[in-house]
């Protein structure tokens, strides 16, 4: 049995896997929820963790001591910024980086803080068998990179600044590089995924607040399916 932790950060993308998952456990740590399940042969351990890098790091740090994963998963919406992503769309994180971070002047790259890496790479392993449950679920999904800071990214001139910084972002959100990071330091491998629930510079407020349930979702359907998949053989 394998032991793995997911994150997502609001009520609307943990809903359904409490909805899906049986004989839960339920517990709380600060103002993170925790629910513990089995689930296809794993140990399952859900964390809202609440919006932002502060929650995500607090969330992933109390998983890397606490629970001990083999992997984390870090799901739930996201906004599209590169041009052909739709809302529906799934972006998978073959990489991740902080796009608002800038020590530039004394010599850093943009993303980059000492010691650590601009991006923060996901197993290659789990990229393929990711990309293979989404290509069965006939899901439309894209793989690049996912852009971490603490705004909603809506307006054009906040999308050309990441795209000129950071190499194939396709979508930006407020945890992602965060969990990477905790996992990183811990030589946790982690899985990225979100569902577009907007895209930038289209009404992306309005979009937002119509489609996170759906994100919510289809990021359940797909991380159980993924998690199914794993030592299926």
């Amino acid at each position: 049995m394998s032991k793995i932790g997911i994150i997502a950060a609001m009520h609307q993308e943990c809903e359904y896997f409490r909805q899906s998952l049986k004989n839960t456990v339920h517990s709380q740590y600060l103002d993170i929820k925790i629910t513990h399940a089995n689930w296809a042969g794993h140990h399952i351990c859900l964390l809202e963790s609440g919006i932002g890098k502060v929650n995500a790091t607090l969330a992933a740090e109390w998983l890397a001591r606490e629970f001990q994963p083999d992997l984390v998963i870090n799901t739930g919406s996201a906004g599209g910024i590169k041009k052909g992503v739709a809302v529906g769309d799934f972006v998978f994180a073959d990489k991740v980086c902080h796009h608002d971070v800038d020590i530039s002047p004394i010599g850093f790259a943009f993303g980059e803080l000492p010691r650590l890496p601009v991006y923060y790479q996901a197993s290659e392993k789990w990229m393929k068998l990711l990309d293979n449950v989404a290509t069965e679920l006939h899901d439309p999904h894209h793989i690049g990179t996912i852009a971490t800071g603490e705004s909603f990214i809506y307006r054009d001139q906040q999308v050309e600044i990441i795209k000129q910084r950071f190499d194939d972002v396709l979508a930006c959100e407020m945890e992602a590089a965060a969990v990477a990071q905790v996992c990183h330091l811990h030589g946790i491998d982690f899985v990225m995924l979100r569902n577009l629930s907007d895209v930038a510079g289209e009404d992306a407020q309005v979009n937002f607040n119509q489609y996170i349930h759906q994100a919510g979702q289809k990021s359940t359907e797909l991380v159980l399916r993924f998690i199914k998949k794993i030592n299926s053989d």
